[in-house]
Formats: C-alpha cells, sequence, structure tokens
C-alpha cells in the first residue's frame, strides 16, 4: 500500500510539473500581441546583430512610437512651443517629467491639456502627435516640422480654432506601425469610432512586419545552430520582382489602398493586386507624398530596367546616402548617356547629382502645414519616386 501511495503521490506531482512547464512555455512563445506564430523582434538580435542595431535607428522601425514611459520623448529632442491661432486662442506645448503635453489656451484659460501617448514619422521632416481618448486614438492639434524648427497646425485641421477631434483609423496604423487589435466597432450617430486594445499596439516597423512571422524559424535554429541556412523564413532574393515591390508597396502606395481585412495581414510573397479595390497606376500624377510605389511603376527604369525598391534603397540601414552614392547606382546602368541637350559647364554636376534632375523635390498636393499667427501654409516637398526626363528641368537648367 504505501509504496502504492508513494506512487500515485510522484505521479501527481509530475503531473503538476508538467502543466507549469508546458504554461510557461506557452507563455513565453506568445508574448506577441501577433500571435504565437510572431517570435517578437528581440528574438531576431541573438542571430542578426549587426543588422538589428542598424535597423533600430532607421526610419522603417521609427515610423512611430510609444511615448508612455517618464522621458520618452527626450530622445525627439522636440523644444516646448506655442502656436497662435488668433488674439484670443493659442496653444502651448510643454515637455514635463512625465511626458510632453499639449495645451489649448482660451483666453488666456487652459480649456484642454493632452498628454502625448505616440508619435509619428521618423523625424527627418516633421511629427505627428497623438493621445488616448478612452480606447480611441486621437491626432493632436499640432505637429513639429524637425528641419524648420518649428510647431504648426496639424494638416487639414481647422484654420482659426483649435482641434482635438479626429481619430487615427487602422489605416494610418497599418503604415505607421506593425499591429493594432480593433475593438468591436462602435457607431455614434453618423461616425463610426475605431477603439483598439491599448497594450496589443506594437510601434514602427519591426523586423516581422517585413519578413513575415518568426516563430517557426527560430525555434528551428535554437534547436539545429549548425544549420546557417535560414529555415521557415521567405526569402526575398527567390520572390518575382512584383511580389518584392509589393512588399515595400503595402505601405507606399498610399491610403487609396483598400481592402476587406487588415492590411497587417498581408505577408512577403504576398501582391498588392489580391487586395479588393486596388487600383492600378494609369496614367495620372500621384501624389509624392506615399505613393512611391505607383511613381516607380511609372518610370522606365522600372518598366525596362527593372529596378526596385532595394536598387537603391538598404532598409536595414541607418544611413541617408547623398546623392553623389544614389549617382553612382544611376550611372552603373547610364554608362553611355551624352545629355548633349545640357550646357557643357553644366555637365560636371552629373556625376555626383543625377536625382535632382530625374526624381526631382516636388510639392504634395494632399498636406501642408499652417504657421503660427498666420493664414500662410508651408508645402509638404518630397522626393518624386517617378524616374523620367522632365523637360521644365531641362529648359531650367
Amino acid at each position: 500500500m504505501g509504496r502504492r501511495r508513494y506512487f500515485l503521490i510522484f505521479c501527481i506531482l509530475a503531473i503538476f510539473v508538467f502543466a507549469a512547464v508546458q504554461c510557461t512555455q506557452v507563455e513565453s512563445k506568445s508574448n506577441d500581441s501577433r500571435g504565437p506564430a510572431y517570435a517578437g523582434s528581440a528574438t531576431c538580435v541573438s542571430c542578426h546583430k549587426d543588422l538589428t542595431k542598424s535597423a533600430l535607428h532607421n526610419s522603417h522601425f521609427n515610423a512611430s512610437k510609444m511615448l508612455t514611459k517618464p522621458n520618452s520623448a527626450d530622445s525627439l529632442h522636440i523644444p516646448d512651443g506655442e502656436f497662435i491661432f488668433n488674439e484670443k486662442t493659442k496653444m502651448l506645448v510643454k515637455n514635463r517629467p512625465d511626458g510632453l503635453y499639449q495645451t489649448a489656451m482660451i483666453n488666456g484659460v487652459d480649456r484642454k491639456t493632452e498628454h502625448t501617448a505616440m508619435v509619428f514619422g521618423a523625424g527627418h521632416k516633421a511629427y505627428t502627435f497623438a493621445f488616448w481618448y478612452g480606447n480611441q486614438l486621437m491626432q493632436m492639434p499640432l505637429n513639429y516640422l524637425t528641419q524648420e524648427q518649428q510647431w504648426v497646425n496639424s494638416p487639414g485641421f481647422p484654420a482659426e480654432q483649435i482641434y482635438f477631434g479626429r481619430t487615427i483609423d487602422l489605416r494610418c496604423l497599418e503604415c505607421h506601425g506593425s499591429f493594432a487589435e480593433k475593438k468591436p466597432v462602435q457607431s455614434t450617430g453618423f461616425s463610426v469610432q475605431e477603439e483598439y486594445v491599448k497594450n496589443s499596439l506594437i510601434a514602427g516597423i519591426d523586423c516581422e512586419r517585413c519578413h513575415g512571422p518568426a516563430a517557426q524559424h527560430v525555434n528551428f535554429h535554437q534547436e539545429n545552430p549548425e544549420v546557417k541556412t535560414a529555415k521557415f523564413m521567405v526569402n526575398y532574393k527567390q520572390l518575382a520582382l512584383t511580389q518584392r515591390v509589393d512588399a515595400c508597396g503595402i505601405c507606399h502606395s498610399g491610403v487609396g489602398i483598400q481592402s476587406l481585412s487588415s492590411m497587417f495581414s498581408f505577408k512577403p510573397g504576398d501582391t498588392l493586386k489580391t487586395l479588393p479595390e486596388y487600383s492600378v497606376y494609369r496614367g495620372e500624377d500621384p501624389d509624392v507624398h506615399g505613393k512611391q510605389k505607383q511613381l516607380l511603376e511609372a518610370s522606365l527604369c522600372y518598366k525596362i530596367g527593372k529596378a526596385e525598391c532595394v536598387t537603391c534603397h538598404d532598409v536595414h540601414d541607418n544611413n541617408k546616402p547623398s546623392p553623389a552614392i544614389y549617382s553612382a547606382k544611376c550611372i552603373s546602368c547610364h554608362q553611355d548617356v551624352k545629355h548633349d541637350a545640357l550646357k557643357e559647364k553644366n555637365k560636371a554636376i552629373l556625376a555626383k547629382n543625377c536625382i535632382d534632375c530625374h526624381m526631382p523635390i516636388k510639392e504634395s498636393h494632399a498636406i501642408a502645414f499652417q504657421l503660427s499667427n498666420s493664414k500662410e501654409k508651408i508645402p509638404y516637398k518630397l522626393r518624386t519616386h517617378r524616374i523620367a526626363i522632365y523637360k521644365d528641368l531641362v529648359k531650367a537648367k
């Protein structure tokens, strides 16, 4: 009897230990809000230290950032400031110990103050800010232009009054983040308000947003460290040109692309044309903001030369190449171009700068920033990705 009792106790303890271990393993593999198929980008560091170290500082990873912890806004180097609408109405921006705040002042009285929860943009040109209103993510009234070092009214906001009422919907997060889980849609009157599960948001474009779910890949290589060929991970070099470009185009085609399912479901190897309501470029002039894919596809360099995004861009690199580096890439394919239409004195610049003529900076028709105490607006300028001969620039040169 005694042996049976000890054996029974041993079995019960073994079951509890096994269950505890299994629960621990499940928890350790399911921390990513996207589900157990995702390992979390922190796991990539152990094998890809150099790539992740550089990628942590590049524009993709910093496309958005949560600012919920004290001093989390310090790295943005954003100053205090104000924006004047009129003699009675102005906005104040203040860095406090617990974060960055925007305050609406009406006749000298604080009418509304909100704490910045999230910032959008890598900061090369501008930052856009958001705050939580319950479970809704709302855009703040002011943006900050980093090159001009000034606070401006957010694009599309009223010119005469302070506005805290624009929601940041999932389509914004699909291009500026890696994941967000929506709560069931709630309708209030004529509008539909999107609410989020707050702790589900993954800010920035992380490794698995571009490379796809990596849990199976990580588990295999942790168990088989001697295998150096990547398993259970998409090899971009083996994808078709359209698939490679579409992997970038999921975010660089503008908000006009709509789908019945979330864009977060797009994986490397998928194509945009399978998405409902996808519109193909048909000769119009797409806006330079957000529509780099359509502009590139209108270029002969893409149609004939098969140039793609990574021909010029290293998506893991933190360094921004100079015009001379980009021009060297152009010249590698266009060594025989004579530029007979140019004056002799202007030909000396060609070896160092092709892009200012063939990918000129243009104004966005979708975005402009209103200046403080003024109705004047600063146009948002970006380099077009339609590589072409611009006859107006040839005449100007």
